[in-house]
């Protein structure tokens, strides 16, 4: 149910971001205050949604929680630990914006070139159009993924030459803002050529080395990786093992495993100009090209308003991880969360670790809502539709949903279910989707379309 993503972030724009006005609860007393509201949220986030992962909270420069919870490996039963490594997918891309940074500052590379320059490889006829300005902002019109799949053990140079050479344009370059993978691919290549250094040897010694971040790395194909917490999603068969990145090959934008005290140092250390000169780093941040919904783009970051200050937003997302970092550098406050666990809403979370530390009224997450699967024993099982419509409603790629228990939790194919009012069904977050099922049927209503499905012996 893909279409959930957009509701997802509907919902979420009003949680915090673009309502920074809320009202002021009693502010917390002290230290103890806020670690009990947080360890309250984290786990009522565990309760209702399976929460699995770690959490760090920073307020006023000083640690408040550095906590875990859930299961690093669900087949032996270990715990997570804050020193477990998560895979961190798009805030890789912090670390390759950094990189370029560090080679623009050195004068390799410019950010007007056009990337024909430093990609002889590039055959393309928009090389000289698209700038490495254009890259770093996700202004250059690339589309969002090159075509690569998931066992594809590409090299970056590889990438470029048998799929980027072949995607077109969307737009003209530096017209707006669109999500382009493609994009910091490219920009992982150039700086291999220009540095001469493998993609993995640059950010290792350029960045993870000087900063010491002892559980930060790149996965490299299928090698092991140690204290590795295993991702996991749900499919229609059940819990089920995920890749840790999207692709098996060379990543420029979403390969790297870390945990959050590494990003922490990571993101103190670049306020720190520990890795760019104050210069750099104030051009790294600065507001590049906008977003819709008020946020903007700067040089790998996204920026989003609060009141009078600017926060600075990094996220990822794979089959089975999400993380999430934000810092507050006016009040020296930070929040990561990474998770193994693909069906958490960790942007509500992250959400609302801000509302606490910022004296805000938040919710918590109440179990009582959800679905209970005993009601439903007589009705699980798999639904078939129409494809065209469930193609056209509910933007799915399959002719069937699964209704299923997994952890005492109803789903829908991978979509946790509550209790709605009238018998119906539906999403935790949202009323846009209501649900009807009998021993023979199933009905979907989504924004007054309707689809209805068979159940299948």
């Amino acid at each position: 149910m893909s279409m959930i993503n957009k509701l997802v972030m509907k919902i979420l724009a009003i949680v915090v971001f673009c309502q920074p006005l809320m009202t002021v609860a009693e502010p917390a007393s002290d230290k103890q205050q806020y670690r009990e509201q947080i360890e309250e949220l984290a786990r009522a986030y565990q309760s209702v949604y399976g929460f699995s992962g770690s959490i760090k909270v920073v307020k006023d420069g000083l640690p408040i929680v550095e906590s875990s919870y859930g299961l690093a490996d669900r087949s032996f039963n270990i715990d997570n630990a804050i020193n477990h490594r998560f895979s961190i997918n798009s805030i890789s891309k912090t670390f390759t914006a950094t990189a370029v940074m560090q080679l623009v500052e050195s004068g390799d590379i410019s950010l007007d070139q056009s990337i024909g320059a430093y990609l002889p490889e590039l055959k393309a006829d928009w090389k000289d159009e698209v700038t490495v300005h254009h890259l770093l902002t996700h202004s250059s019109g690339l589309p969002r993924e090159s075509g690569i799949q998931w066992y594809d053990e590409l090299t970056l140079e590889q990438q470029v030459e048998h799929l980027i050479n072949k995607q077109t344009l969307l737009f003209a370059p530096g017209t707006r803002y669109e999500y382009s993978n493609s994009g910091i691919t490219l920009l992982g290549r150039i700086i291999e050529n220009v540095s001469g250094q493998s993609f993995f040897n640059y950010i290792n010694n350029r960045i993870i080395k000087p900063l010491e971040l002892p559980d930060t790395g790149m996965y490299e194909g299928r090698k092991l990786v140690p204290r590795q917490a295993v991702p996991y999603r749900i499919t229609t068969n059940g819990v089920a093992s995920a890749q840790r990145a999207k692709h098996l090959g060379q990543n420029a934008g979403g390969g790297m495993y870390s945990t959050v005290n590494d990003l922490y140092r990571f993101v103190v250390a670049l306020e720190n100009n520990r890795l760019l000169s104050a210069e750099t780093t104030q051009l790294m941040f600065k507001p590049q090209i906008e977003i819709d919904g008020g946020d903007a783009a700067s040089y790998g970051w996204t920026l989003k308003p609060f009141g009078n200050q600017t926060l600075v937003f990094a996220s990822g997302s794979g089959y089975g991880t999400k993380s999430v970092m934000v810092r507050q550098s006016a009040t020296d406050d930070f929040i990561a969360v990474t998770s193994n666990w693909g069906n958490t809403p960790i942007l509500q979370l992250m959400a609302g670790l801000f509302l606490i530390i910022n004296d805000l009224d938040y919710d918590l997450p109440d179990q009582k809502v959800l679905a209970k699967p005993s009601h439903y024993e007589d009705f699980l099982g798999i639904y078939r539709f129409d494809p065209i419509l469930l193609k056209k409603h509910l933007m799915a790629d399959s002719d069937s949903m699964t209704l299923q228990e997994i952890d005492g939790r109803l789903f829908l194919n991978d979509e946790l279910l509550a209790d709605k009012e009238n018998g119906f069904l539906g999403l935790t977050y949202t009323d846009e989707v209501m649900i009807k099922v009998d021993e023979m049927s199933m009905t979907i209503n989504i924004n007054g379309n309707q689809v209805v499905g068979k159940r299948q012996d």
